[in-house]
């Protein structure tokens, strides 16, 4: 429920029940002071906080050429080391950044000819590279932008009118969720114009780490009124946090001037002490030339406050170092809190998703062929995947018969990068790997997922069917362990010499009596240590039948093999079980196997 508050709190509109018409509009990410969105929480040794401020002389002028040592800054009264003081200037190379809230709500229809002819003359000051927004309280934030071409200004200023007082509906919003008595409806366009500040002002807090201007043209308004289901609408100090966060400084200007409600006027008039602008009245182009001027040189100040991030506002005390010289900066600023970490995290998630992952084929074993997957201790700490496969036997009485010749293998780790891609031919009795293609796949990877990919195909290439799976691949590494059991077949004593070291394991476990059985293992223990080997044959239901020598394939290796003659033995069913024993524990392995007639 938390989350959902926050996330209803950055929006700038409502729900039909209340007043706000405005779309949504997410904010910059919270930075110490509403600056560089890139460096929002920054860790220790302290928390980075940027403020401008204009110091002037007794002239009025701004003064240039200062240094970091030339200012005294005070964070909640502790003096602060300035790290940077960087003069920035804008107007005919560099862009200004304003904002223009028309409240017809709260402006006087007398006003109106007065306030349109100051803000042509303002529109028509500006330079080629200043970017301007005009907004009115009902305007969404989707069609309002910063732009440098002025038509669309030009337009929203010639279609002013105050409204002030005036409570006939004129849309359909307006007749369904600001109507009843005045009072109620007063209410409603305050929390619209409140909102629509607010909004205006997270809008251009979206820019950059420069100072932007609002301009809000108005006579003033009452603060709105809390309550139940509204907690979460915007409100002066919302707009304050708001225009805090993107460095924006307010400059409320009343046409009206003493004629307008001092409780009211008051209230917007506070905006610009807490976000460093000026509050005018009466004389409009005074102020919108305040406005210009401040955004066009000013000093923007970097120091580390050490604190922890407590969401309060803290103080900031600025003064120069020069006889006579004037300052104005805002009062100070809001740190970031624990819910505003969250409220970034959030927002980061949405605005820059996980990309989805792409799409896996469905899992699908083929029953065209038979396919064998061996491990073994590899390098680094890694574990050696042996892969070969043979045709399936064919079923009596199949109406066609579909032969595989070949095998087109993809072997993907979990990071989806390609360990295996190439053609593999089928195994089978005294198979060697002399040929190219070979008749095995042989590749490391990491403990974990592994993800084969499979295309089977004829003697002419072309694909009979598909095989898509995943195996887990275990660590080898560590303790005692027993590699896969590669085993071979020979039916003849020529066969047999000639399985040498790169013969090719089958995949069948069905065997005749004419034939013999060579069995290769590998046994690790704990590091290098060697661990003791046995072998027995054993029968269908697990009793002994007789211990099996082993032989070391290499001296010093961890591979061996077993010498398996099968004509003792009678037709049915055996298992040999492979032991390796250490200090470090032991491991087991079994291979079942029939043997036909």
């Amino acid at each position: 429920m938390r989350v959902l508050a926050w996330l209803m709190a950055l929006a700038s509109w409502q729900s039909p029940t209340g007043v706000d018409p405005h779309s949504a509009v997410r904010p910059p990410p919270p930075s110490a002071v509403g600056h560089p969105q890139s460096e929002v929480f920054t860790p220790a040794p302290g928390q980075i906080v940027r403020i401008d401020v204009i110091p002037i002389d007794a002239r009025g002028r701004i003064l240039d050429a200062l240094q970091p040592t030339d200012f005294d800054v005070r964070d909640d009264g502790v003096a602060q080391p300035i790290e940077a003081a960087r003069l920035m200037r804008a107007g005919d190379q560099e862009a200004r950044f304003i904002a223009i809230f028309l409240d017809e709500y709260h402006v006087s229809r007398g006003e109106t000819d007065h306030v349109r002819d100051a803000l042509t003359r303002f529109v028509d000051a500006l330079g080629p590279r200043d970017m301007l927004a005009v907004m009115k309280p009902l305007d969404s934030l989707f069609t309002i932008q910063l732009t440098a071409e002025r038509a669309a200004a030009r337009a929203a200023i010639q279609q002013f009118e105050g409204r002030r007082g005036e409570y006939e509906a004129r849309n359909a919003y307006e007749r369904n969720f600001m109507a009843g008595t005045p009072a109620r409806i007063e209410a409603a366009r305050t929390q619209v114009a409140l909102s629509a500040i607010n909004a205006l002002a997270v809008q251009l807090g979206t820019v950059d780490d420069r100072r932007k201007a609002l301009i809000v043209l108005g006579e003033g308004m009452n603060r709105a009124d809390r309550h139940r289901g509204l907690e979460y609408l915007p409100t002066i100090d919302t707009i304050v946090r708001s225009a805090d966060r993107g460095n924006v400084a307010i400059y409320p200007l009343d046409p009206a001037g003493e004629r307008s409600d001092d409780a009211g006027a008051d209230t917007i008039r506070g905006l610009a002490g807490k976000t460093a602008g000026q509050a005018f009245a009466s004389d409009i182009d005074a102020g919108l030339r305040r406005a210009l001027d401040d955004s066009s040189a000013y000093y923007l100040l970097t120091y580390r406050a050490v604190r922890p991030d407590d969401g309060k506002f803290h103080a900031v005390q600025v003064d120069v170092k020069r006889p006579g010289a004037q300052v104005r900066s805002r009062d100070g600023y809001y740190a970031p809190s624990p819910d505003d970490a969250l409220r970034a995290e959030l927002l980061a998630r949405i605005d820059h998703p996980k990309p989805p992952a792409p799409l896996e084929p469905a899992t699908h074993v083929s029953t065209l062929i038979r396919p064998w997957f061996g491990m073994a201790r590899g390098p680094d700490g890694r574990t050696r995947v042996t892969f070969v496969w043979e045709p399936a036997v064919h079923v009596p009485g199949e109406r066609v018969r579909r032969v595989p010749s070949r095998l087109m293998l993809t072997a993907l780790a979990p990071d989806n990068s390609v360990l295996f891609n190439g053609l593999v031919r089928p195994t089978g009795p005294g198979t060697l790997d002399g040929g190219t293609p070979s008749a095995r796949a042989v590749f490391d990877m990491a403990p974990g997922r592994l993800r084969l990919r499979m295309a089977i195909q004829d003697a002419a290439s072309q694909t009979l069917d598909s095989d898509v799976r995943s195996l887990s691949i275990r660590d080898m590494g560590t303790g005692v362990s027993i590699g896969t059991p590669e085993v071979m077949r020979a039916r003849n004593a020529r066969e047999f010499r000639a399985l040498t070291e790169t013969a090719v394991p089958v995949v069948s476990r069905e065997f005749s009596r004419t034939e013999r059985l060579l069995i290769r293992f590998h046994a690790y223990g704990p590091g290098d240590v060697r661990p003791q080997v046995s072998a027995r044959l054993l029968s269908r239901g697990g009793s002994a039948m007789r211990e099996l020598p082993i032989a070391a394939l290499s001296s010093g290796t961890a591979e061996h093999e077993v010498d398996v003659p099968l004509a003792g033995l009678a037709a049915g069913d055996y298992v040999i079980e492979l032991v390796a024993t250490s200090e470090g524990g032991n491991a087991k392995d079994v291979i079942d196997f029939r043997v036909t007639n």
